[in-house]
This record gives C-alpha cells, sequence and structure tokens, in this order.
C-alpha cells in the first residue's frame, strides 16, 4: 500500500471512530429498539412537515449559492440544481468531507455545447463565502437564543453551548475578516505569496500566486444589493431549518419553542463540523441531543427521557440524509461526475488552505469550547 492510500485509509478508520464514539455516548443511556420505538410512535404529519421544509431549503441554498457565483459567472438554475442536489448528496455520504468539493467541480463543468465553463477556484471560493456566512450565522444564532431563553438554559449543556457559539462566531468572523482584507488588498495579497514561495520554486509560486489571484477575484459581489439579498436568504434558510426543528419536538414529546429549536439547531449544526463518518453519523444524532439537554435534561443521561431524545435526533438525521440523497440520485445522471474526478481535485490542487480554511476554524473553536469532552448534561 502505498504512503497515500496508507493516510487515506488511517483517515476513514479515524472518522469511522469518531462516529462510533459519538453514536455510543449518544446510545449509551438508552438502547436502539427503544429509539426505535419512538421512531415508529412519531405522528407522520410533522415528519411530512419537516421534509417539505427541507425541500423549501434546498430550494432556497441552491439560489443563494447562485448568488454567491455570479462574480465568475452566470449559469442556468437547472444546472445550479443539478450541482447542488448531487453536491449536497456527496457531502454527507462520502467520508473525509470529500464532498466538500462536488459542488464546484459539478457546476464549473459542463458537456454541453456551448456552455459556459467556470473557474474551479472561483466556484470554491464561492462555496467558502457561503461556509463563513453559515458560520457566522449559526454562531451569532445560538449567541442570541441563548441570552434570550435566560434561566431555561441553565447546566453545564447550556454552558457547553454558549462557549461553542461564541467561539464558532470569532473563528468565522476572523476568517471574514481575513478575506475581506485580503481582496481589499489583491495585488498585494498575491504579491506577499509570490515572494514567499518563489525562493523554494518559481513555478510553484507563479502557479500558487495566480489561484490566489482567481480566488479574491471571485469573493466580490459586485453590488450591496447581492449582498442584501444573500443576507436575507441566509436568514430564511436558517429560519426554515428553526421551523423544522420546531414542528418535529412535539411528535418525540418535546415542546420546542423557536428559541429552544434555535438553540438545538445551533448546537447540532456546529457539531457536525467535526469531522467523522459518512453521513455524519453518530455527530448528527449527539450534538442534536445535546442541544435538547440545555433545555430538557436527560437528554443524554436518563433512559426514558434518552430514547424520545435519540428518536428525535434520528429522525432529523435521517430525513437530511433521505432528502439529500434522494435529490442527489435523482440528478446524478446528468452531473456525470465519479470519485476520481473528486480525487483529482484535492484540495491542494485548488487554492492553498481556501478549501479547508472555514472548516478548520469551526472545528478548532469546537476543541476549545469543550468537543474533546462532551458536556454532561
Amino acid at each position: 500500500m502505498s504512503g497515500g492510500a496508507a493516510r487515506t485509509a488511517a483517515r476513514l478508520l479515524l472518522s469511522l471512530a469518531v462516529s462510533a464514539l459519538f453514536g455510543w455516548l449518544s446510545l449509551r443511556h438508552t438502547d436502539l429498539r427503544a429509539v426505535a420505538g419512538t421512531l415508529a410512535g412519531a405522528s407522520p404529519l410533522p415528519l411530512l412537515g419537516y421534509l417539505a421544509l427541507l425541500l423549501a431549503v434546498h430550494l432556497v441554498r441552491t439560489v443563494r449559492w447562485g448568488l454567491l457565483l455570479e462574480p465568475v459567472g452566470r449559469v442556468g438554475f437547472r444546472r445550479l440544481n443539478a450541482a447542488c442536489a448531487v453536491g449536497f448528496m456527496l457531502l454527507v455520504v462520502l467520508p473525509l468531507r470529500l464532498g466538500e468539493l462536488a459542488r464546484p467541480l459539478l457546476v464549473a463543468r459542463s458537456d454541453e455545447p456551448g456552455a459556459l465553463r467556470l473557474s474551479r477556484t472561483g466556484a470554491m471560493a464561492s462555496c467558502v463565502v457561503e461556509r463563513v456566512i453559515d458560520g457566522i450565522a449559526l454562531g451569532c444564532l445560538g449567541i442570541l437564543a441563548l441570552r434570550l431563553a435566560g434561566r431555561n438554559a441553565s447546566g453545564q449543556a447550556a454552558e457547553f453551548a454558549r462557549r461553542a457559539a461564541f467561539l464558532v462566531t470569532a473563528a468565522f468572523g476572523g476568517l471574514c475578516l481575513a478575506l475581506v482584507l485580503a481582496s481589499l488588498a489583491r495585488s498585494r495579497a498575491v504579491g506577499l505569496l509570490r515572494a514567499a514561495l518563489r525562493p523554494a520554486s518559481p513555478r510553484l509560486a507563479d502557479r500558487a500566486a495566480g489561484l490566489l489571484d482567481a480566488f479574491l477575484s471571485a469573493l466580490r459581489l459586485g453590488s450591496w444589493q447581492k449582498l442584501l439579498a444573500v443576507l436575507l436568504l441566509t436568514g430564511l434558510h436558517w429560519a426554515l431549518h428553526v421551523a423544522g426543528f420546531a414542528l418535529l419536538g412535539p411528535a418525540f414529546g418535546f415542546p420546542l419553542s423557536l428559541l429552544m429549536a434555535s438553540t438545538v439547531l445551533a448546537v447540532q449544526a456546529v457539531g457536525v463540523m467535526v469531522p467523522a463518518g459518512p453521513g455524519m453519523i453518530g455527530t448528527s444524532q449527539f450534538f442534536t441531543q445535546a442541544g435538547l439537554a440545555v433545555f430538557f435534561p436527560g437528554a443524554l443521561t436518563s433512559a426514558a427521557v434518552a430514547a424520545r431524545a435519540a428518536g428525535y435526533a434520528n429522525a432529523i438525521w435521517l430525513l437530511q440524509l433521505g432528502q439529500q440523497v434522494a435529490l442527489g440520485l435523482a440528478f446524478l445522471s446528468s452531473a456525470r461526475l465519479g470519485l476520481a474526478d473528486l480525487w483529482a481535485a484535492r484540495p491542494a490542487r485548488l487554492a492553498p488552505g481556501t478549501v479547508i480554511a472555514a472548516g478548520g476554524a469551526a472545528f478548532t473553536a469546537g476543541r476549545h469550547a469543550g468537543w474533546t469532552r462532551p458536556p454532561s448534561p
């Protein structure tokens, strides 16, 4: 086995181990039979309602990405929708977050005669901007929801959520500031990178500088109206998620207000940034239950409550995964993308550090917030 294959295998095993650990933490005070019973006993109407909201989320996110892509080039909604559907599917089913590359690769290439071909680096830049905006939005949502909840949010789980929300907001805010400054001083940033790498390899320096220049040029939306539209769509995107979490709660015995649902969503969304196995299995369930534990002590520790909490968390996970996979499969035939294409364009070949910058910032913040020792509600 080659060194690269061995490292990939080791990372895959590590991601599966992370999923196994958080899966065990989710179920350690209950069992699969009890969780299955809560799922089977849930009313189908909230489940169908949540599925409809997820479809609306997909539509809003697709339209928003189209606006972020406009500095690179305008593409039709059909091509954009297919790239999003297949890309989101690959993001959740592939390990090692390899699916992060799928959307920019899909939208950049086109086999149709006369179709506009986009810069891969520019398309990746739009995804990084999207991740930064969502990271800041989630952090602010968590901070605001926990502050407004007041004494209703207390205990170790609440303190963990507050630390995570503040650190994630700071991490993504810092990354946003760095991108803005680099974009404003584009020529200077490109020149500094070229000068830093030229002593090692002039060819590498020119290539890296060209990639950075293309990346930074794709960060400009062009007008404050487009920026406002992106921010409004971001608010709608997360508001639909909050409504879905609140809608699903009573089906499992958790009457969630919008503030409570906002907190649960923020904790879950930040938690799944931890690299894990395919489908984000384990991390999604555990951090959803950790969010519930802020308001319902015992969501991770009491057998009766933990069974309902695990049922709620798994219903969210199954519906999110099912919706993304179903849409992805529906558009897969038109995408014509293989795993070899994703591997050939892995992060090192796109733009130095930009592909993993947002995820890395969130993971670092999560570690400082206490992810290495999960909260004990």
